[in-house]
């Protein structure tokens, strides 16, 4: 027994001997040209280690190399794509003589990495193996000969004691477009006392003056190895955006998250302009946003439910799921809003014709027909993607427009985006509508289609189309198509039909009364003043290529009956109409139906005048029936008035 002592003392004794021997007898050099040579033969590029380099066996297995670099590839910018200040690391070596890895020291001091892709789209990063010809590849067994995943079990003493990357810095250029990013100050501190112990993960970069600062906590790292579940928690904070995660990770293919989220922007223009794409327009818009809620992830497919929105001074709540794995994202959703107002986030509109009068030097048509923008409708960004969105709000501000309680459901597909409007209410009205927006070509189309009911005509018209000469209670039916580059285009190609049924108001700007009753002075003032008062108010419409078309218009008030039949330009926001009285008041026993009255000009500023040839033959006509004995009551006073009528003819 003595003896056996003396002799594992000696190999005791003689292990240390030569574990502090050999780093100082062993040829590094030749160490170091077999590294070189391997690193060649596997990637085609070159290693170079011009500092020092040592290595030692107890009581770590360890290595350190000063001054590493690695070659880049044909074409890049720069000659190396990796260069290191120092490398050190370290292998517990008795755990590793029992089949276990126990990482005591791994640290990248000083990484530069420049990642590249030239301009025939390679990138710097795939490597050019050995020109020996690979292998011929296995036949694939079937799946019940594959061999078993590696489990946790096969790790069972991994360990990481310090594993850092101290003062990094990583770049990104693109040589078909230009696009270059660099990140600086690249730190990273890894530790994982074992598979059963919590890991952590901490680190910080810069970017674009921005450091942003990341910590990674999981709960569980043999679960997540054995493809199952474990608590994980993440958190990003800069000054452009913060993210906060608490929830579960589920490994295998496809990862799995699952659990509440927080994220939160100061500034979504400000974070826009850091990340390289700034916002056009005002500045008072996108501004905060902050979303808060329940996220599950699948690979490429996410959920997001209990969803708490704010951007600006819109808040929202409701339910999305996405789903990336097709052509082309597709997003589903349920959004609730109290008060959406969308004005500060749209074009201004084109600026309207001041009413009162056209401005010095300039016909009045021109000045209606400044009022569409010739601004380009540009639906490209309908082409991103498809969806299938529901949309409630209390309230909706659409430039002048304002919507009551209303739900809206969107369906987007290959760029055609459908709007059905089950449900609107506007202007102490409701009804139902449908839009669609067609964005899939290089012109935008659009496609309408409302029924209303109820509505209160005078700020309808007003904020929709800057007229405000109808008052009353109004119902109207309207289906229209067009297509355009610009508003002012898409306006001029407008077709379509509807009909109108209101009651209870006025026509404001005219008096077709008190004008009939005084032609004259009707005819010297050149147009209008007062009011016609109505019970009931009707007419159907068609429109051709921008051209509203109206035959049947029917007036009907406590003293005068009037029919109507004219156009509208809506491409000029202009005014051709005719009124002629049907049945009602008289003078000095002259009636005044059929003296037609001529409404003509922009439509947010008319003038009125009657048609003094046409009263001037219906007066003539009724005074000579009214002479002539017998005329005025029955068919002998037809001969005058045809007589009348072939010469004013003539």
């Amino acid at each position: 027994m003595k003896k056996l002592l003396i002799g594992v003392v000696a190999i005791v004794v003689l292990v240390v001997v030569v574990a502090v021997a050999v780093p100082f007898f062993v040829p590094v050099d030749t160490y170091k040209d077999r590294l070189v040579a391997h690193v060649k033969s596997a990637t085609g590029r070159d290693l170079k280690i011009a500092g020092p380099v040592s290595f030692s066996i107890v009581p770590v297995l360890g290595i350190s190399a000063s001054q590493v670099s690695l070659s880049n590839a044909p074409g890049a910018s720069t000659p190396d794509m990796m260069q290191l200040g120092k490398l050190e690391v370290a292998l517990k070596l008795f755990p590793l003589l029992s089949g276990n890895l126990e990482i005591d020291r791994f640290v990248l001091t000083n990484p530069t990495i420049a990642l590249e892709i030239d301009k025939q789209g390679r990138p710097n990063w795939v490597f050019a193996w050995s020109a020996q010809p690979a292998p011929a590849a296995a036949p694939a067994q079937p799946a019940a000969q594959q061999a078993p995943r590696p489990t946790g079990a096969a790790l069972a003493a991994l360990r990481l004691d310090d594993v850092r990357l101290v003062d990094g810095k990583l770049s990104y250029l693109d040589q078909r477009t230009g696009q270059k990013q660099e990140l600086t100050d690249v730190n990273l501190k890894l530790a994982l006392p074992s598979l059963d112990a919590p890991c952590a993960a901490e680190g910080s970069v810069t970017w674009r003056g921005k450091v942003v600062k990341t910590t990674i906590n999981v709960a569980k790292p043999r679960v997540l190895v054995d493809n199952g579940s474990s608590d994980v928690s993440a958190k990003v904070a800069s000054d452009p955006i913060t993210f906060d995660y608490k929830g579960k990770l589920t490994g295998g293919t496809p990862l799995k998250l699952e659990g509440p989220i927080d994220l939160s922007i100061p500034s979504v223009r400000g974070l826009a302009a850091w990340t390289g794409n700034p916002m056009q327009g005002g500045t008072n818009t996108f501004g905060a946003f902050e979303v808060k809620g329940n996220l599950a992830m699948a690979g490429s497919k996410i959920g997001f439910t209990n969803a708490a929105l704010s951007l600006d001074a819109i808040k929202a709540k409701g339910e999305f799921a996405f789903d990336g794995s097709g052509a082309k994202p597709y997003l589903q959703g349920r959004l609730e809003a109290d008060k959406l107002d969308l004005n500060p986030y749209l074009p201004a509109e084109g600026a309207a014709p001041a009413s009162g009068g056209k401005p010095a030097g300039q016909p009045a048509p021109a000045a209606a027909h400044a009022g569409w923008s010739d601004d380009p409708i540009d639906l490209s960004g309908l082409r991103a993607a498809n969806a299938d969105l529901a949309l409630g709000v209390g309230a909706l501000q659409l430039h002048k427009i304002q919507v009551g309680p209303s739900t809206l459901g969107i369906q987007l597909k290959d760029g055609r985006l459908s709007a059905d409007l089950s449900k609107l209410t506007l202007y102490q009205g409701s009804g139902h509508g449908k839009l669609m927006l067609d964005g899939s070509g290089a012109v935008a189309g659009l496609d309408a289609s409302f029924n209303l009911a109820g509505l209160q005509i005078e700020p309808l018209l007003h904020d929709a189309a800057g007229f405000d000469k109808v008052t009353g209670t109004g119902a109207f039916e309207i289906a229209v198509t067009g297509h355009g580059h610009s508003q002012r285009e898409l306006v001029g190609t407008l077709n379509g039909k509807g009909d109108l049924n209101f009651t209870n108001g006025v026509v404001k700007g005219i008096n077709l009364v008190d004008m009939l009753k005084n032609v004259e002075a009707a005819f010297g003032a050149g147009g209008g003043g007062g009011q016609t008062q109505f019970s009931k108010l009707t007419g159907t419409y068609t429109i051709t290529n921008g051209i509203l078309k109206n035959t049947d218009l029917d007036l009907q008030s406590p003293v005068l009956r009037v029919a109507g039949a004219g156009t509208v330009d809506l491409p000029h926001r202009t005014l051709d109409y005719r009124v002629t009285p049907q049945q009602g008041a008289a003078v000095a026993g002259v009636s005044l139906a059929g003296i037609a009255v001529i409404i003509s000009g922009p439509w947010d500023n008319p003038s009125y005048r009657p048609d003094l040839g046409a009263a001037a033959v219906q007066g003539a006509k009724q005074l000579l029936q009214n002479a002539i004995p017998g005329a005025a009551g029955g068919k002998p006073g037809a001969i005058p008035g045809n007589l009348l009528n072939g010469l004013f003819k003539k």
